[in-house]
């Protein structure tokens, strides 16, 4: 027998005899109540009897196995399922044996009464002592403002009052201004974010935790501000689509910027997604990327067979496959990585003829918009030949479906990348079939992304160098990664083949506003934001629909099917035209003339950068 299993029991044991203790009290005080002095010669009997039974069904209710430090209402129904049924289940059978006029009734009444509230009162007894004892704990932690009132807000001061949380919280804040003198658990809600700086002061507050799971961009912003503003350190709670995902709603944990942009409310409905990937077979291309290494670890919760990594970076590969080994091995049977570059059409073809995938998610590509600029010979190889024997390749064997990864500057595209992915995006309507449906997903600029801005903003803060903003009207949709990675599914498992899906990316965000809040949040006073002019191929805001293009809206709010009105290609007028250019030409003017060719309402100046 364990340690922990042995001291369980013998906590149990004292329970038990502390109860007995109080229930033999309880009969004296109820026989003394009704009886006075002359005690009937069945009493030693009955109250015996009466002890064992409550004792018994306390039992069998599973009472004892209760936390008292954090139960509330489940302590209360418990004891009365142990009280309760005894009582009227004794009741029954002194009444119909002595009478129900018999004096032992009122006796069960007065003795029940007693023993019920005497062992409720140890109980509370015991969790007050505790409570106040962590509260003495907890005058040497940080002093804690919660921003919200609310359910997750409660549960953070029941922890705190368990001694299971590392701040003493000293008050509350809230949207709802009717709250303010009010008390939650015991804890007073002191006005609302408008005030939130001067109850900082007041309640000598160095943290502030926001404990909302939903807040929009403004007010997540006033209460930062406010906490920056007297120097309190900000803490917020996951959001819900984290905690949907698997985090402790009380993991309390450091602001990070993607916060910053506030938090839509996200869900995800798993049926439909489980019933696409569940005991499926699937690989995902650019698996080591941000994007890609996400979709792997949140396909792996929804049951594949098998989930096959590729990349061609194989120190990225490697390191992701030790991560979602829980880095006890390098690769096994359920998740195997193969480095291949996915230009190389026969490689391709052998890892499908070897791993019969029955799912693709196809995340490889060339992102760096300026870098593409100078070098649209190396974006058109890649983006457009790589995706084309991807999804050739997926078709010969059959796949039944292949998600692609597509992008907002695929619409109305001003870049090299942008019209690259949109030629994908064709391409994919281009073979899709009934047997094998091919879809893509458009979405914007995902936070963390490696060489994404946001993650450069940080990098520059650091540095103590200037935060460099193209523009000072520049505009962005931003979301997570994860979230994003949520809605390729969702968007995923309702498309058809030959779609292109659209997710919502929330509200844009105005990079130099934004840069503008890094440096007073992160930043030590070396940082200032500097303009430097848009980039070659860059836009003041993005689209993620084209002019022509119309909206068919889903079952789900985030996701829309586009519906393109404009041209098309078939996959013999590519390989006839087009192909050959891009497979067997080295002068990449004539490469990107074929592309400008190929999508028409691509704009650039046509020039090679270099």
């Amino acid at each position: 027998m364990s340690e922990v299993l042995r001291f369980q029991l013998f906590k149990r044991a004292v329970l038990i005899i502390l109860d007995v203790i109080l229930l033999l009290l309880a009969s004296a005080i109820g026989a003394w109540a009704v009886f006075a002095l002359h005690v009937p010669a069945l009493y030693p009997t009955i109250a015996r009897l009466n002890i064992i039974a409550i004792i018994v069904i306390l039992i069998v209710v599973r009472f004892y196995r209760i936390r008292i430090s954090e139960s509330s209402l489940d302590l209360l129904s418990r004891v009365l399922a142990g009280f309760v049924p005894v009582f009227f289940l004794s009741a029954l059978v002194l009444g119909s044996y002595l009478g129900f006029r018999s004096p032992w009734i009122p006796y069960l009444v007065v003795t029940d009464a007693f023993g019920f509230m005497m062992i409720l009162f140890s109980r509370i007894s015991y969790r007050m002592l505790l409570s106040y004892r962590n509260r003495q704990d907890a005058t040497n932690l940080p002093r804690a403002v919660v921003y919200g009132a609310g359910e997750l807000g409660s549960t953070l001061v029941r922890q705190y009052q368990r001694g299971k949380l590392p701040y003493r919280i000293v008050g509350f804040v809230d949207d709802d201004a009717n709250l303010r003198g009010s008390y939650v658990l015991g804890t007073r809600v002191y006005g609302t974010v408008k005030e939130l700086a001067q109850i900082l002061t007041d309640q000598k507050a160095k943290v502030l935790i926001i404990a909302i799971t939903e807040i929009e961009q403004e007010r997540m912003f006033a209460a930062v501000d406010a906490a920056k503003e007297v120097g309190a350190e900000v803490k917020v709670i996951p959001s819900l689509f984290e905690i949907q995902q698997g985090s402790k709603e009380l993991d309390v944990r450091n602001l990070d910027y993607a916060d910053l942009l506030g938090r839509p409310l996200i869900t995800i409905d798993r049926e439909p997604i489980e019933a696409m990937v569940q005991g499926k077979r699937i690989l995902v291309t650019g698996a080591g990327g941000s994007i890609g290494s996400e979709i792997c670890r949140q396909l792996l919760t929804y049951g594949p067979t098998q989930l096959i990594l590729v990349d061609i970076d194989e120190t990225e590969l490697h390191d992701l496959s030790l991560s979602l080994h829980n880095f006890q091995r390098e690769w096994s049977d359920l998740i195997m990585p193969v480095v291949c570059d996915v230009k190389n059409k026969a490689k391709v073809d052998r890892i499908m003829e070897t791993y019969k995938p029955d799912l693709i998610f196809h995340a490889a590509a060339y992102k760096h918009v300026p870098l593409q600029e100078l070098y649209p010979e190396e974006a058109i190889t890649n983006n457009i030949l790589g995706s084309y024997a991807l999804l050739r390749s997926a078709k010969e064997h059959h796949v039944r479906k292949v998600v692609v990864i597509s992008t907002d500057k695929a619409v109305n595209p001003t870049n090299v990348m942008g019209a690259t992915k949109r030629v994908v995006e064709l391409l994919a309507s281009a073979l899709t079939t009934p047997e094998t449906e091919i879809i893509a997903v458009r979405f914007g600029n995902v936070l963390g992304s490696r060489g994404s801005m946001l993650p450069l903003f940080n990098d520059q803060i650091k540095a103590g160098v200037p935060i460099t903003v193209t523009h000072k009207e520049i505009i962005r949709y931003f979301m997570a990664i994860p979230e994003a990675v949520g809605l390729v599914f969702k968007a995923a498992a309702m498309a058809k083949g030959g779609e292109v899906m659209v997710l919502d990316m929330g509200r844009p965000v105005k990079i130099y506003d934004f840069a503008q809040k890094l440096v007073k949040y992160y930043g030590d006073g070396r940082s200032q934001v500097i303009v430097t002019g848009l980039r070659p191929g860059e836009k003041l805001y993005e689209e993620l629909l084209a002019d022509s293009d119309t909206t068919i809206p889903t079952e789900d709010k985030l996701v829309f099917k586009a519906k393109v009105n404009g041209y098309s290609i078939t996959e013999e007028e590519f390989v006839t035209t087009y192909l050959p250019i891009f497979e067997h030409s080295n002068d990449p003017k004539e490469m990107l003339a074929s592309l400008h060719h190929m999508v028409p309402e691509f704009t650039s100046n046509g020039k090679v950068m270099r």
